[in-house]
């Protein structure tokens, strides 16, 4: 039993930069400038999956910063759904939130210890969100339909 619940999606089209919730819990991509904007307060991380490697934007939030002191991490992060990897064991500070729609590229704690990357779009759970890849071309392939080892650091 993974740690998300969430319903899977069968997107495996890329979804390109950071994101944001708006009143209605659901997570769309804000214009070029808001995303230049968020970089000034937020710290950029490599998640990489074998030979191919991510950036990923790190919230300005006391999760974010709990995940970035925890950096390098190494996790052998399992498949569910065909839209989501997670890993238990990664404990961080929760300020969950319910999300309608969760965007493939989110990097999200669900509970209090459990890491998530999502790889296609899902939602209607609390997440507490760590960060976003800012690019997620490729991200379906590399993590492929089993379990994988993925690198984050700094």
């Amino acid at each position: 039993m993974g740690c998300s619940l969430s319903t899977a999606a069968s997107s495996s089209e890329p979804v390109s930069g950071n994101t944001t919730e708006n009143a209605g819990g659901i997570i769309s991509a804000p214009t070029t400038e808001k995303m230049e904007t968020n970089e000034i307060a937020n710290s950029n991380i490599k998640v990489s999956v074998g030979e191919v490697s991510f950036v990923a934007m790190i919230e300005n939030s006391e999760t974010g910063k709990a995940f970035l002191s925890k950096l390098p991490l190494t996790l052998d992060m399992n498949e569910l759904h065909g839209n989501e990897k997670y890993h238990y064991g990664v404990e961080l500070p929760t300020n969950a939130k319910y999300f309608d729609k969760v965007l493939a590229g989110n990097l999200m704690l669900y509970g209090n210890d459990c890491l998530v990357l999502f790889y296609g779009d899902a939602g209607g759970y609390s997440y507490t969100p760590i960060g976003k890849l800012k690019d997620t071309t490729g991200l379906s392939k590399a993590l492929g339909s089993g379990n994988v080892k993925i690198t984050f650091s700094k």
